[in-house]
């Protein structure tokens, strides 16, 4: 195969944003048609992407102008479907973050992939950051030893206003939550990476803005979705994790923060600085409260799509590719986890 030919999926703002350019940037990767449900929409998509091949039927798409893999940005509610008739197609596939709705749709999905041996990956963005892939070599490399704590925050202040328009964001049947998918999956996704699968929790989750403007419209509706979620857990390795995530944090644009605590060390990942970490290696620095500034290597340096696009012109093994959806799913089991915990107040198995 000389280049991956892909199809668009949902050609809202994630596609025209990053997927659409991400895949032209590579070199070996090409867009035969893109797909939306605002026939407006896909023309878009596709004038950007380099082609005329577009339209509102991507089942249709896939069965009279095939491709080897497609990406997927549409809302949540819509992934599965997506996912499922792209999987039938026989495509490798790439979903948006959170995978699913829930974890039975999300398990469905994953066991169909295998089943079909096809590449599927997950953009947790936040894994090709520098900074975090660092961290991940640190630990692999022990010199943080055994994983004692992650504690994490991740706060934006775009949802603090009730002038916020309500998109489908805020509406359950579309998003399945609010803070806990949009922002808080990305921080279960950090802690799985660096620490592994979590164990127990309990969370509390909190809708601050009530009502939002309807759009085109002065009236008001009722959100349904988290604006807050924090949580507390144990990890399956014996650890602690305590994770915050906020859409309505005051002065804060995209805030993420994550320290990792080890018998042998502790690391600052702080996403807005990533190409750097704040870390207190050995005995001799920590006991001393010690800290320096660790640079990336150009090693840590990664386009996340890029990332997809190699893996099929390589022919890797696809549970050799991460995040897949094997991973998708993982984090999808703590989300829903954390909501059955809000809804009981009790600590919850994972």
């Amino acid at each position: 195969m000389e280049k991956v030919r892909f199809g668009i999926i949902g050609s809202g703002g994630i596609a025209r944003g990053a997927h659409i350019p991400q895949l032209l940037s590579h070199g070996k990767a090409e867009i035969a048609w893109c797909a939306d449900v605002s026939e407006a929409t896909a023309k878009d998509a596709a004038a950007r992407a380099g082609t005329a091949d577009c339209g509102t039927d991507y089942v249709a798409l896939l069965r009279e102008r095939p491709v080897d893999a497609v990406t997927i940005g549409t809302p949540h509610n819509a992934h599965h479907a997506a996912v499922m008739a792209a999987l039938e197609a026989g495509v490798h596939v790439c979903c948006e973050k959170p995978l699913a709705m829930n974890v039975a749709e999300a398990q469905e999905m994953a066991e169909l992939a295998r089943a079909k041996g096809v590449i599927t990956f997950v953009p947790f963005s936040y894994w090709f950051v520098p900074a975090a892939r660092l961290l991940k070599e640190l630990i692999d490399q022990g010199h943080l030893g055994e994983i004692l704590h992650v504690t994490g925050y991740y706060s934006q202040g775009n949802a603090l206003t009730p002038n916020a328009t309500m998109t489908w964001r805020f509406q359950k049947e579309i998003a399945g939550s609010g803070a806990l998918g949009d922002l808080g999956s990305h921080l279960i996704s950090l802690t799985y990476l660096w620490a592994g699968p979590v164990k127990r929790l309990t969370a509390q989750m909190k809708t601050f803005v009530h009502e939002r403007k309807l759009p085109g419209s002065d009236e008001m509706g009722a959100v349904d979705v988290d604006d807050d979620v924090q949580l507390i857990g144990e990890l399956a390795s014996g650890g602690l994790i305590n994770l915050s995530a906020s859409r309505t944090y005051a002065g804060r644009n995209n805030y993420q923060r994550v320290e990792v605590s080890g018998r042998e060390g502790g690391v600052v990942y702080d996403n807005s600085h990533p190409d750097e970490l704040q870390v207190s290696l050995g005995r001799a620095w920590h006991e001393r409260n010690a800290w320096a500034t660790l640079p990336v290597g150009r090693q840590h340096r990664l386009t996340q799509l890029h990332t997809f696009v190699d893996a099929i012109l390589e022919g890797k093994d696809p549970a050799d590719v991460r995040p897949n959806f094997e991973v998708g799913l993982e984090v999808q089991k703590v989300m829903e986890a954390a909501q059955r915990s809000a809804e009981s107040g009790a600590w919850v198995d994972v």
